[in-house]
């Protein structure tokens, strides 16, 4: 009689069958403990490259991926491990590269600013590309070697399996945007000294939760409307033009009559020096142009006061178009995302670098005087003129144009930190050279008015290692303003050195104009430093003048109304 006999793969205990529990217990032990301190060497790695990431070692964090990768391995699954280490990969690399660059780990806010500032991210990459490429390895190496281990490890290292394990894996990850959605944003907030991926998925959690553009929760102050009136008193001095000069990113202390040990102002130095200029210190409504743009043509003071600022009341060009100015948005900006929150209607002619590509790629800000070619003398207008000069890269602003030469050294023979600093100054040698020759425009056409020069916020140069804007820091509030006038009946706006808040020159213009706005919110002295976004997840600081120094109050936040 034949006898049958089972396969013998199926006769024979499975590989994992021959080895014990404890064997494969020791095994999911050792590749788990080989997974974290992947997950945690990023860090490690940047900072011997990099002195920005101050992360640190944390018991309790450690504990958290070790749970994570834990599950990871107990699943089985590499469609789950993949989607999980690709997901911490990508919003790691970005991370890294924004510690690299900035000096400080990502916000929710810096995030949500990403849409808004792709073009001006991929300038910077490309910048500062020679200098922080260490930092793309510190980052990939250790993902790279992580996907390896997971790829080749699960279907050959005999471990335990629980095929639902991915599900805590889920449910741990889904738990911080849920939270997101019911706290508020300062709760997500990097920590320099935590763990980089931690503060990732914690900014990264938020954002995904609230997203951007939210508006604020219905709990802040019942802000009260601003009352425009015509003020028929003004006609008789009132100014034919208008000229605002918006300049990206300069800060006072590095404008040279303000103090600056560099001569970076010679222009305007001069002007001041004659008495037929005043400056002043101005401070900004906010940390990025988008949002401090917004809040200075529409004349906003208060954090998430939303009903004003989209209403248009006692924006700058609706109230030129209605006392019968032609107005003007000329600009060597991106100009989309900032015209979105302006009186569109109440603009007569915008160009920006999207009419006019070819010209600002080829001469940069230069560009913007053949822009003012087509006017003629005689009709009453605003111009307002935004501008990039000091914005990263700074060697961009000067590098298409042979004057002012160079008076500083930007080359290799200095540490990068302060071919950085020179850059800086070059550019604003460059806007001092700019600003010149659109007074000089001012006085061809003859116009009778108001010639203001100011910056939208300032810039971080290095200090406690960070770079950039987008952070609430007195470096970033602070911006110089220049007003310089012409022909009869042009009062100056303050005495020289006076502070005054971005708030306060527009109310200043529109009363030149022939309006009053009147501010029931308004407590004296009270003004406000927003964040990166004026109409989202807001983050602001109280800002005050005591002793002749600006004083910023504590961060706060609102939350968005979608986590009511």
């Amino acid at each position: 009689m034949r006898v049958l006999r089972e396969p013998a793969t199926l006769a024979q205990p499975s590989r994992c069958g021959r080895v014990s529990l404890s064997r494969r217990i020791a095994l999911l032990l050792l590749v788990s403990v080989a997974s974290t301190s992947l997950l945690l060497l990023d860090d490690r790695l940047q900072q011997l490259v990099n002195p920005h990431n101050l992360a640190v070692f944390k018991p309790g964090w450690c504990a958290a991926l070790m749970l994570i990768v834990t599950c990871l391995w107990l699943s089985g699954s590499r469609i789950a491990a993949n989607a999980v280490i690709a997901l911490f990969a990508g919003m790691q690399l970005l991370q890294l590269c924004h510690i690299a660059a900035i000096g400080r780990p990502l916000s929710p806010l810096d995030i949500a600013m990403i849409p808004h500032q792709s073009r001006d991210i991929g300038e910077a990459v490309r910048a500062e590309l020679g200098q922080n490429w260490p930092s793309l390895l510190a980052g990939g190496v250790p993902y790279a070697l992580l996907l390896a281990l997971f790829n080749l490890g699960l279907p050959r290292v005999p471990l335990p399996r629980l095929r639902w394990a991915w599900l805590l894996v889920a449910l741990v990850l889904a738990f911080i945007p849920y939270s997101a959605a019911r706290r508020n944003m300062m709760r997500f907030m990097p920590q320099p000294q935590r763990s980089s991926l931690h503060n990732s998925l914690m900014a990264f959690g938020y954002y995904a939760a609230n997203l951007s553009g939210a508006s604020v929760r219905s709990d802040a102050d019942p802000y009260r409307p601003y009352v425009v009136e015509r003020d028929a008193r003004s006609d008789a001095a009132r100014p034919h033009s208008i000229w605002l000069v918006i300049f990206d990113s300069t800060r006072t202390d590095h404008w040279g009559m303000a103090g600056y040990a560099r001569d970076t102002t010679p222009v305007m130095s001069r002007w001041v020096a004659q008495g037929d200029a005043r400056w002043h210190r101005g401070v900004a409504g906010a940390a990025a142009t988008r949002a401090s743009t917004a809040l200075l043509l529409n004349g906003v003071r208060e954090p998430g006061h939303l009903e004003q600022l989209r209403s248009h009341r006692g924006n700058l060009f609706r109230l030129a178009k209605q006392a019968g100015y032609r107005t003007y948005w000329l600009s060597t900006q991106y100009g989309n995302d900032l015209l979105e929150h302006q009186d569109k209607a109440g603009i007569d002619v915008t160009r920006t670098r999207e009419t006019d590509p070819e010209p600002v790629a080829a001469v940069g800000d230069d560009a913007i005087i053949d822009m003012l070619a087509p006017l003629k003398p005689g009709e009453p207008r605003l111009i307002v003129l935004l501008l990039r000069t000091a914005h990263f890269p700074y060697e961009d602003a000067y590098r298409r144009r042979a004057t002012p030469p160079p008076q500083w050294p930007d080359t290799a023979v200095s540490s990068p930190a302060q071919r950085k600093i020179d850059a800086y100054d070059h550019a604003i040698a460059y806007q001092d050279d700019l600003v010149g020759r659109l007074y000089q425009r001012f006085e061809a056409l003859d116009e009778q008015g108001l010639f203001v020069v100011t910056s939208d916020h300032g810039q971080m140069l290095g200090e406690d290692g960070v770079w950039g804007h987008n952070v609430l820091t007195p470096q970033i509030a602070q911006v110089p303003m220049l007003v310089r006038s012409r022909g009869p009946a042009q009062p100056p706006l303050g005495e020289n050195g006076e502070w005054i808040f971005h708030n306060q020159l527009a109310f200043a213009l529109a009363a030149r104009m022939g309006y009053r706005i009147d501010n029931p919110n308004a407590q004296a002295g009270r003004y406000f430093l927003q964040g990166s976004d004026a109409f989202g997840d807001i983050l602001f600081r109280e800002a005050r003048v005591a002793d002749g120094q600006l004083v910023l109050g504590e961060l706060s936040g609102l939350r968005p109304a979608s986590s009511r």
